[in-house]
């Protein structure tokens, strides 16, 4: 009964984040239609996540039969089930034995079928894959500095990466266009010396009277608006394109961008606002677990939601009993002591026993309402924040939360990117999202539109950030344009923009990454060091 409980959550905590991402970006997309639409520019397509299916049949193409397909799924399904059992009940052997051909022996067999496919030399296709496993081993190497690695989690992350080389070698006709952005998934591949037309399609797609295609199409975590002539061009012709993006004064053009994020923001606004009215807002500290950061605790295996009851053998009736009896747990010479967490996890009792990690400076003491006395000393700490009680409020003061909790998000970015010691503790990957993801289904269903709000107004306020492809950084082009007269920035100007751009964001990218990683290593690195034992 507990491995199919840990499976049905680990499916419904994928899924659950995976429809909630699509959501929010389809709302982000839908600003960009509507308001495309109402300046008198046409939608070529609206399309629900990204990446469509190849329809061009190559396989009588070839001189000799390739292994069906369907045994590739099977086989490759059995193995990822077995690794799954052997990391659900420790059995290494089977376990890394798994992990080690997902990412290595059948990355490189479905390969080598889409190079055979394609016409391609098997050694490009193995070229895409070495470069993704060298970016994971650059992040690795950022993140953790190769120390407290574990090889499970090295071996997840390298899968990743194959995952990915895979998707890039099975695209590789629309890639590989001149315009692959703008192609429609129309691609070619050469056969024989002679370019052969390759076509992707979506899982679903109607065109409704106006000539734009719906469509809902293979991968999750995208979604895209698709403008009639959106794309530059070096002659300059994208301003003479009837209905076209770019034959638009910049107003229109700034109001088409600005609509995704403006959409993102208010989605989150109002969910939020809904999640108030539904919950309240916090009112007094509890003993429950509400905030894991990564400290003893987490590393300990305790869970947000767990019910504190006693601290060292001795009850607890407040979050400020447990701080009391936690916060002095060192000798003169600030070495940790033991502490023993005892708490209440559906229902059940367990124990945990560890050291804390003493701040390596004097810290704010804090009184029972958690709020700081004036007093500064080194703390013993467990590295989690309570959960709160809630109180009903007004229509009133959830609308003003609501309203300005962006302003309170710029306000923090703008923190984070001024001190990277912040940033570290609360910028996050896909990991971290899955993770919280993960605590918000547990809390229930109104932590999880709160969570899909925090992330819907995120969404809207990195969209706005002046770097392109961003929709700010278009943004930043149009204004210049529009005091220009509207006339065009020159087009190497824009591709150097587009370039650094991308470079920024890719460099973006792999920083969360490495974040990731970083506290995965920590973990493993709390772990060794504060002896934690649990029953």
């Amino acid at each position: 009964m507990d491995l199919l409980n840990t499976v049905l959550h680990g499916l419904n905590v994928g899924i659950t984040f995976l429809i909630v991402i699509t959501v929010l970006i389809a709302v982000h997309e839908y600003g960009h239609y509507l308001l495309a639409k109402m300046c008198g520019m046409h939608v070529k397509a609206f399309a629900v996540m990204v990446g469509g299916i190849r329809k061009t049949p190559l396989a009588h193409r070839l001189a000799k039969p390739l292994i069906p397909a369907p045994v590739v799924w099977t086989v490759g399904t059995i193995l990822a089930t077995a690794t799954f059992l052997g990391g659900f009940f420790e059995f290494k052997p089977l376990f890394y034995g798994g992990l080690a051909f997902l990412t290595v022996f059948l990355p490189i067999q479905i390969i080598g079928r889409l190079c055979a496919l394609y016409h391609r030399p098997l050694l490009a296709g193995l070229t895409t894959l070495l470069k993704s496993w060298g970016i994971i081993a650059v992040i690795l190497a950022i993140g953790t500095r190769f120390q407290n690695l574990d090889p499970g989690y090295a071996l997840s992350m390298f899968l990743a990466g194959s995952v990915s080389a895979v998707l890039m070698v099975y695209y590789f006709p629309v890639l590989t266009g001149n315009d692959p952005e703008g192609n429609e998934g129309n691609g070619n591949v050469v056969i024989d010396g002679v370019p052969t037309h390759v076509k992707f399609r979506p899982l679903l797609s109607k065109t409704n009277k106006e000539g734009t295609e719906f469509s809902l199409l293979l991968l999750p975590l995208g979604g895209f608006a698709a403008i009639k002539g959106m794309h530059p061009k070096e002659d300059g012709s994208e301003t003479k394109i009837d209905q076209g993006f770019f034959s638009k004064s910049p107003i229109k053009r700034l109001a088409v961008l600005f609509a995704g994020p403006l959409f993102s923001i208010l989605f989150g606004v109002i969910l939020l606002f809904g999640t108030i009215m539904a919950q309240g807002l916090p009112d007094k500290p509890t003993t429950t677990i509400g905030i894991l950061g990564n400290g003893s605790a987490k590393a300990a295996g305790l869970q947000v939601g767990d019910k504190i009851t006693a601290v060292n053998k001795e009850n607890v009736n407040t979050f400020y009993d447990v701080l009391t009896r936690i916060r002095y747990s060192y000798d003169e010479e600030y070495n940790p002591l033991p502490v023993e967490l005892t708490v209440l996890r559906q229902g059940e009792t367990k124990t945990f026993n560890f050291l804390p990690i003493v701040t390596e400076t004097a810290e704010p003491v804090r009184d029972e309402n958690l709020k700081e006395t004036g007093v500064n000393k080194r703390q013993a700490r467990l590295g989690f924040d309570p959960d709160y009680s809630y109180k009903t409020v007004p229509v009133s003061e959830a609308a003003a939360r609501s309203v300005t909790a962006p302003i309170a998000m710029v306000v923090n970015l703008a923190m984070m990117m001024s001190n990277p010691k912040i940033a570290k503790e609360n910028v996050g990957g896909p990991g971290a999202m899955v993770e919280q993801t993960s605590t918000s289904i547990n809390q229930g269903f109104i932590k999880v539109l709160e969570l899909a709000a925090l992330l819907s107004i995120s969404l809207g306020i990195l969209n706005l950030l002046p770097i392109p492809p961003l929709d700010g950084g278009q943004m930043v082009i149009a204004f210049i344009e529009l005091f220009r007269g509207n006339k065009r920035l020159p087009m190497n100007f824009q591709l150097a923009l587009q370039n650094i751009g991308g470079l920024v964001v890719m460099l973006l990218m792999l920083s969360v990454f490495a974040v990731d990683a970083g506290r995965r290593s920590e973990l493993n690195k709390i772990k060794e060091n504060t002896k934690i034992e649990s029953r």
